[in-house]
């Protein structure tokens, strides 16, 4: 009977049933290319009156795919029992190749069945006309007698990645009434397998942590960088995916990890062409709750006691949880649910400032928090809404020139206005900043209405705004009236609180007519009579700022009307009283008020 223990060995050595392996070449597994080949044959041997061998058919010099043919032979070498030969009956033959050789195919001198037994070896018995019995006994074989010779032939192919050595190879059989098995577990028909393929090595990259549902690369690197194959992951023994090709020495397999738990990741490199499979260690992954990230979003600007959406995303869009906004490190409002990734918050900022908004995610069952980088907002009042209404000229001279005026209510702080004529600019001024008034000279050309509109451009803190149209009137040239010229001047010290005088020089001299002063709209007394070409008149400055002075003659018979030259004060503040036997009103002037003195202030 066969040993039940007979096995195939990946090292270059065999070892079947209980017979000691042979150490083949000059170490295990390894036979230096300047060596001369192993025996390729086991040579004749002898088993009682019988003889047998095994031998590699051609040459025993193998290398990665070869196919390589076994042949055995089992034959009598002398008469048993005598003169009467029964002859001998083989019951069973089996060869045994090397670990990983792959069994391609077989065949027998006598009608046989052959069976591939893996690491046991390929076995043959007897079958129909191969098989003859025994006179004295019941066995039954193959019988063997005089001239007859029992031939095996097994051929098998080298593994595309084998180990490089010399290896051995067994050839056994079985006769009947023999109390043991025949042939040799090393037989010395032997082969050397040699090849160029390179030693290999593969590492695991994987992130030590993960959030539940993320997914997240596994990187094997294989060297060198030049090999080629196919890498396959797994948790444990299960395969994750499929198998990545190498490239560039490197196979990524983005992966999704569902579950919360540890898992034990290990890349199994299977190489192409002239490299050797490897493999990396496994590695552990902590998959732990859902990773999220939180971001929040504020309008740049707005205005005081306004109501602002502060609004929070938050990715993965399904991640269940509330948001708590908070400004400037105060938490406001109740958590907000989120729904689909957003939260939003409506908030009123009371008072003006630069505030930091931030969004703190709290994540539900399974769900990390997150917080969002805080965003800044700047609060600031609102600006004031203007109205602008043009109020001059109701009535006009053609070719005399007159003033196009208007207000601005709530007076600004600054700011221009241009006024336009029936759609055309005609020019652009300054706004007084202590009246709220534009005065713009000009000369209608023709008698007839014209459409005046005034635009206050706006300033920091107040709102432009546009004025409805406004019609004035216009006469034609009296053909007969002498032109005037009429000069605006002012003395005085431009201090609110403080008086100035107003003088208009009239030209020609002689003129004869009526001068109406203003400060901003409102007229100065009443009309003043031009005498000697001159008339005047006495004012206080109210408020500090930027005044308009203006003046308008009314000419007597055979003069036009006329307006002076606008003139824009800046009027400073009351300065404070000083303390007692702080300096005389010289030294007064030469300081703080050194400079206001109006003296002859022209347009």
């Amino acid at each position: 009977m066969f040993s039940s223990t007979l096995r195939r060995v990946a090292a270059p050595v065999l070892a079947i049933g209980t017979a000691t392996a042979l150490a083949l070449g000059a170490g295990a597994g390894t036979a230096a290319a300047a060596d001369p080949p192993p025996t390729s044959s086991s040579g004749n041997q002898t088993a009682d009156n019988m003889g047998w061998s095994t031998e590699v058919v051609g040459g025993n010099v193998l290398n990665p795919g070869d196919t390589v043919t076994y042949r055995s032979k089992i034959w009598e070498n002398s008469k048993a029992g005598g003169f009467l030969n029964l002859g001998r009956y083989i019951t069973a033959i089996r060869h045994v190749a090397p670990a990983d050789f792959t069994y391609v195919s077989s065949t027998v001198s006598k009608s046989a069945t052959v069976t591939n037994e893996g690491a046991s070896g390929v076995k043959a018995v007897c079958t129909a006309g191969g098989c003859e019995s025994a006179p004295l006994n019941a066995a039954t074989g193959f019988k063997i007698i005089g001239s007859t010779v029992l031939t095996f032939d097994v051929t098998y192919k080298v593994p595309a990645h084998p180990t490089a050595g010399d290896f051995n190879s067994a050839f056994v059989f079985d006769v009947a009434t023999f109390g043991s098995q025949q042939g040799s577990n090393a037989s010395g028909a032997k082969v050397r397998v040699s090849h160029d393929h390179a030693e290999t090595t593969t590492t695991l990259t994987v992130p030590a942590t993960v959030g539940k549902g993320s997914e997240v690369p596994l990187t094997a690197t294989v060297a060198p960088v030049g090999a080629t194959g196919t890498v396959q992951f797994f948790d444990g023994a299960t395969p994750l995916g499929d198998p990545v090709t190498v490239s560039g020495g490197t196979a990524t397999l983005p992966h999704t990890f569902n579950e919360m738990g540890t898992y034990s990741i290990s890349a199994k490199y299977t190489a192409t062409g002239a490299f050797h499979d490897s493999e990396a260690p496994a590695q552990e992954i902590e998959v732990g709750p859902v990773q999220t990230a939180t971001t929040v979003t504020v309008p740049a600007t707005a205005e005081a006691g306004s109501t602002v959406p502060l609004q929070a995303a938050v990715t993965p869009a399904d991640a269940q949880g509330t948001v708590q906004f908070a400004v400037n490190g105060t938490d406001v409002g109740s958590p907000v649910q989120v729904s689909g990734g957003a939260a939003t918050l409506n908030h009123r900022f009371d008072d003006p400032g630069n505030f930091a908004v931030t969004a703190n995610f709290v994540g539900g069952f399974g769900v990390a928090d997150s917080a969002a980088t805080a965003q800044q907002i700047a609060v600031s009042y609102g600006a004031w809404q203007t109205t602008t209404v043009v109020v001059e000229p109701v009535n006009a001279e053609a070719g005399s020139p007159t003033n196009l005026m208007a207000t601005v209510r709530p007076i600004p702080t600054g700011g221009t206005v241009t006024f336009s004529v029936d759609g055309t600019e005609v020019g652009t001024v300054d706004l007084g900043t202590a009246d709220g008034v534009a005065a713009l000279e000009h000369t209608f050309d023709t008698a007839g209405t014209y459409q005046v509109v005034a635009d206050f451009a706006g300033t920091e803190g107040f709102t432009a705004s546009t004025s409805a149209p406004f019609t004035a009137t216009v006469a034609p040239t009296a053909p007969v009236l002498t032109a005037v010229n009429a000069d605006l001047k002012v003395q005085g010290l431009s201090v609110a609180g403080q008086t100035v005088t107003l003088t208009v020089d009239v030209d020609p001299a002689d003129a004869q007519g009526t001068v109406q002063f203003y400060k901003g709209t409102e007229a100065i007394g009443a009309p003043v009579a031009v005498v000697d070409g001159k008339a005047s008149v006495t004012t206080t400055l109210d408020f500090e700022g930027t005044q308009l002075l203006t003046a308008k003659f009314v000419g007597g018979e055979g003069f036009r009307d006329t307006v002076s030259n606008p003139v824009v004060l800046n009027v400073s503040a009351a300065p404070v009283a000083p303390e007692p036997g702080a300096g005389s009103l010289g030294s007064l002037l030469e300081g703080p008020l050194a400079g206001l003195l109006a003296g002859s202030i022209g347009g």
